[in-house]
């Protein structure tokens, strides 16, 4: 009996490295979570190749591994090889994917921004049409980003395009992860709830935050700051559609309906605003997984 060809898929972010095999018609066969701390202790590179090789000597005999697709919460060089930058994962700056794992494994190895799987998966999903710009917004520890155009991801000249967080603000003198002062990331991603759960609100858990305190001035900056990103990337890309996702929307209390209204409040009338179309992504957390086989079937297919 032939065996099922699958591509080792991960999602390697700063709390977890979840991972899977993923076949043609994108069905995950094998999974499995395991801590990215894990990993980082004893070092990153070691560690990620014991891991890889263990979880793929419990399935050889089951499936043929045509390939590895990875997703890394950072900036990406533009030939899709090295990880340049990843402020959640310490020690990873500079870690050339590609070349170690296509040594130690020799199978082809694809490397992307997670948040690229993240809205591969969310055009499949939602069954979105490619043709046009479409990007995707998603709020977790930081505001991830990424922009399609005709179902292809928008790279830029380094690489690093998309990058929505990093965006200055005015009169703001903040330290960002990336090293820069001034970043929007600071206030509209995940982080910044954590900081008020340490100091604001000290008895609340991070995940009941807009639960219990969804009116406070404070939460509602971070909120108008989320809708901020939003509306800035609109008013310069007047895309056919936003898809909107990543864990602060799926929070208990988060305010939808508040967060659109802000949105259009800041887009542009009466064009894009009129016609701005917005959609939600649905949670799950093997979207990332899945997404990275969705683009690693594709550029495999490229290479061939």
């Amino acid at each position: 009996m032939q065996q099922k060809e699958v591509l080792l898929c991960m999602d390697i972010g700063g709390t977890n490295c979840r991972m899977g095999l993923c076949d043609r018609d994108y069905a995950l066969c094998e999974k499995k979570i395991v801590s990215t701390e894990q990993l980082i202790e004893q070092g990153f590179a070691t560690e990620l190749v014991a891991l890889i090789r263990s979880f793929l000597s419990q399935y050889q005999k089951m499936y043929t591994v045509r390939g590895i697709s990875l997703g890394f919460p950072a900036t990406i060089d533009r030939e899709k090889r090295i990880v340049l930058q990843a402020p959640a994962i310490p020690g990873v700056d500079g870690f050339a994917a590609c070349d170690l794992l296509e040594k130690e494994f020799e199978l082809p190895v694809f490397l992307e921004k997670d948040v690229i799987h993240l809205m591969r998966y969310d055009l499949n999903d939602l069954r979105l049409p490619l043709e046009g710009l479409l990007i995707g917004i998603y709020f977790g520890t930081g505001i991830g980003n990424a922009i399609f155009w005709n179902g292809k991801p928008y790279a830029g000249r380094n690489g690093v395009a998309g990058e929505l967080g990093h965006i200055p603000q005015m009169n703001n003198l903040r330290s960002c992860s990336c090293g820069n002062i001034g970043c929007l990331e600071p206030f509209g991603g995940g982080k910044r709830l954590t900081e008020l759960c340490q100091t604001e609100f000290a008895d609340t858990p991070v995940k009941t935050v807009y639960r219990e305190h969804l009116f406070a001035k404070s939460v509602q900056q971070q909120i108008d700051a989320m809708a901020i990103a939003v509306a800035t990337e609109v008013n310069i890309l007047d895309p056919d559609c936003v898809v909107l996702g990543g864990g602060l929307l799926q929070m208990e209390g988060f305010p939808v309906e508040q967060l659109e209204t802000r949105i259009r409040s800041y887009v542009r009338k009466p064009y894009p605003e009129r016609n701005l179309r917005l959609v939600y992504s649905k949670p799950n957390q093997e979207n990332g997984i899945i997404g990275a086989g969705i683009c690693g079937w594709e550029k495999l297919s490229y290479s061939v």
